[in-house]
Formats: C-alpha cells, sequence, structure tokens
C-alpha cells in the first residue's frame, strides 16, 4: 500500500470518530440554543402581553398581534405565578399539516384580572435537526477527505520528491557500477541525512565489490599458474618409461584432482562474476540454435551412455540475454542431464515461446529436493562433478530475470525455464 493511500486512511479511522463526538456534542448545543432561544422569544411576548393587557388595549388582541399564535382566557386562578415550557404539536390551518411548537403557559396578574396565556411559535424538530446535523458531518468529511488527499498528494509530489528520488537510485544501483549515482538535494533534515547514509553506503558497496573483483581475479591468476606447471609436470612423467603401473594410476590420479581443481576455480569465478552483474551486454539469442550447438558439443558423452535424445524445438524463439551466460546455461543443464542419467537413458528437450525444458532419466535425487540449486550439492557417486553447475544456471537465469525451476516425476528430472 503505498504512503499516500495509508496517511488517507488513517486520517478517516481517526477523523471519523472525532466528528462522530463533534457531531454529538454539536446536536445538544444547537438544541440547547434552540431552546434557550425559543424561551426568550417566548418570555419577549408574555411581555408584550402583558403590557396591552394591563392597558386593556382589546384591539391589539383583535388584529391577532401574534398571528394566532396566543390564547388569552380569564381565570380565577391566584397564586404565585410560574412559566411552564412545554413543545407540543399543532395542526397548521393553512397546509394542515402537523408542527412542534415550544409552548409557554403563565398567568398574568392585571388591575383587570387574572389572565391564563399559552403562547407558542414555531421550532426545530429534533429529527429535522439530526438530519440536518448528519448531511453537513457527511458534506464535511466528504471535503475534508479531499481536502486531506489533496494535501498529501501535494506533499507526495513536493516534499517527499528526494525520498522517492533515493528509491529509484537504490533500485538502479549495482555496486559494480563505475560512477555513484546523483540524489536530489533537500532543505530537510531528515533526508539530508538519509541522503548521507546512502551515499555512504553506495561508496562502501562499490569499493568492497572493486576490492572483491581484483582479490578474485588475482586469485584465479594465481592459482592457475601453479595448476598449468603442475599439469605440464604430469604430462611429463606420463611419457615417461620407467613408471610402473601403481605409479601410473597414482599420476593419473593426481592429473584428475588438477583438473577437478581447475574447473572448480573457473566455476567460482564464474559464479562470482554472474553475481556481481559483470555480464552486461544483452543481445536477442536464437535459443534453438545455442541448443543445437551444446547438442553437438556433448554428442560423444551422449553416445557414450547410449542416450536417446528426444526433441521438440520450435524454430525462431529468442532470447535476451548474455551470449556467453546463455550458452553457459544450456551446457550446464545438458551436461547434468547427461551425467546424472542411465545407460540407455532418455533426454527430453522441449522449447517454445513460454518455457525451456530438459528432462532427463535417472535415479532419484540424493540430496534434498530444496537444496539442489545450492552449491557443492552433489550425487557422491558422481566423483567428476564440482556441484556448483546447477547453482551456475540458477545464478544465470536469475541474473536474465528467468525462473528456473525443478520437479521430479515418474522417475525423470525436470528442469524448466520459464521464458515469460
Amino acid at each position: 500500500m503505498k504512503l499516500l493511500v495509508k496517511t488517507s486512511l488513517y486520517y478517516l479511522i481517526f477523523g471519523i470518530p472525532v466528528l462522530l463526538i463533534a457531531a454529538v456534542v454539536g446536536y445538544f448545543m444547537l438544541a440547547t440554543a434552540v431552546k434557550g432561544n425559543n424561551h426568550d422569544l417566548l418570555k419577549l411576548r408574555k411581555k408584550q402581553i402583558e403590557k396591552q393587557l394591563n392597558k386593556n388595549d382589546s384591539t391589539a388582541f383583535q388584529s391577532n398581534i401574534f398571528y394566532d399564535e396566543v390564547i388569552i382566557t380569564p381565570t380565577t386562578i391566584s397564586g404565585k405565578t410560574k412559566n411552564i415550557y412545554s413543545d407540543t404539536l399543532m395542526v397548521d390551518p393553512e397546509d394542515g399539516d402537523t408542527d412542534l411548537k415550544a409552548m409557554l403557559t403563565t398567568i398574568i396578574k392585571t388591575k383587570h384580572g387574572n389572565y391564563l396565556v399559552k403562547i407558542w411559535l414555531s421550532t426545530v424538530d429534533n429529527d429535522e435537526l439530526v438530519s440536518t446535523i448528519l448531511t453537513w458531518l457527511a458534506i464535511i468529511l466528504v471535503l475534508i477527505f479531499i481536502v486531506f488527499f489533496y494535501i498529501n498528494w501535494y506533499v507526495s509530489r513536493t516534499l517527499w520528491k528526494p525520498f522517492y528520488r533515493i528509491v529509484e537510485v537504490l533500485n538502479s544501483f549495482r555496486s559494480s557500477d563505475k560512477e555513484k549515482p546523483e540524489l536530489q538535494n533537500s532543505s530537510i533534515t531528515e533526508f539530508k541525512e538519509l541522503n548521507n547514509s546512502v551515499n555512504g553506503m553506495m561508496e562502501k558497496m562499490m569499493s568492497d565489490f572493486n576490492n572483491q573483483k581484483q582479490f578474485t581475479e588475482n586469485a584465479s591468476h594465481e592459482m592457475q599458474t601453479p595448476l598449468a606447471i603442475i599439469k605440464n609436470k604430469i604430462e611429463l612423467l606420463i611419457q615417461s618409461e620407467n613408471l610402473s603401473k601403481a605409479e601410473s594410476e597414482i599420476i593419473s590420479s593426481v592429473d584428475n584432482a588438477a583438473d577437478k581443481l581447475s574447473r572448480l576455480n573457473k566455476s567460482l569465478l564464474l559464479l562470482s562474476k554472474i553475481e556481481n552483474r559483470q555480464f552486461n551486454q544483452e543481445d536477442n539469442i536464437s535459443l534453438n540454435e545455442i541448443i543445437e550447438e551444446s547438442l553437438i558439443q556433448f554428442e560423444d558423452l551422449i553416445a557414450e551412455k547410449n542416450i536417446t535424445v528426444k526433441k521438440n524445438i520450435r524454430e525462431s524463439v529468442t532470447l535476451r540475454i548474455n551470449p556467453d551466460l546463455c550458452m553457459v546455461l544450456v551446457n550446464n543443464l545438458l551436461q547434468n542431464a547427461i551425467r546424472h542419467n542411465i545407460q540407455n537413458g532418455v533426454i527430453e528437450i522441449n522449447l517454445n515461446e513460454k518455457e525451456f525444458s530438459i528432462s532427463n532419466s535417472g535415479l532419484p535425487l540424493a540430496v534434498e529436493r530444496n537444496k539442489i540449486f545450492e552449491r557443492f550439492q552433489k550425487n557422491p557417486a558422481s566423483v567428476e562433478s564440482t556441484g556448483l553447475g546447477l547453482s551456475i544456471a540458477k545464478e544465470i537465469a536469475e541474473a536474465s530475470r528467468l525462473s528456473l525451476k525443478y520437479h521430479f516425476e515418474s522417475e525423470k528430472h525436470f528442469f524448466i525455464i520459464s521464458l515469460i
């Protein structure tokens, strides 16, 4: 959920209860104010009526000075005068509707006699008052939401602009970049501190990457030199005529170990380069051509195990990927399918616009299924394997924005790459 949406939700969550409380308080305050105003008006009319009664001005009453909103009845009741306020429903003679009236019932004493006086006037119905308050509350709530949303949008577009620039830079930043990307300057203290922290982090990552890259390359180069010397010395020893059978076997074992160490060194170096995204150049590669080249490369190994290769390859399937990495990916998967196959086994290769898959017959895994792409996970019976082939394939797939998955079904191992 975006920050703008979440902030607006918080405003609504905390704002609605506040508005409801304000509506209840406002209702009682308004009702009290209306009631007090009605009492004041009724008192004022009482004084006017009392003045007319003291003057015994019957003409004023005949002209309906209060528009038929008063009833004056002579009475013999005496004693202390008390104002009685009440609300009553009365029928409007003009339209026949029943309206709520505020009424004052009192006794007015004059020198001409005592009078029972009932005075009323129109007032606001509680239901109408509640309806009006709720209507205005809904309008205010909508207006507040619109205002808050605009404020949040404005803040997001202006004040948070440096933050979004930092997110954009971090999403595209690679430690292998030659130059450090520029961040947007800000007058806000928190963003200044964040910029300083991000700049320091990127400088440290670029420095560590360069140091690691230099170390890996130097270590690989330094290891290749003694390995080459060892290989040369072994070849010279093999050519010697005075070797016994036991000595020949020992030398052959050393030669195999040197070959494996050389392959291991190259694989680790390749893994390091892939992880550091040093293969940046990408082209549109014909995947079916890469597969055919790889099959030609391993045709001797395939023939040695008498493996049947079944192909269902659609032509003109292209993939945007680094050419060298694509060849390594296909080679590693095909080599794995050959190495872990059985004698007289089967390899099936399927390729279309959606996926590329290689399956091979073979025994169940000797390692846990969820660890098959981890480094140095291999079948103990496969002495030639370095345990890095599938790890390299997985790294290449991730670096090329592809998904490589494995499953075992019907005594077959399936490696599937989604191309979309």
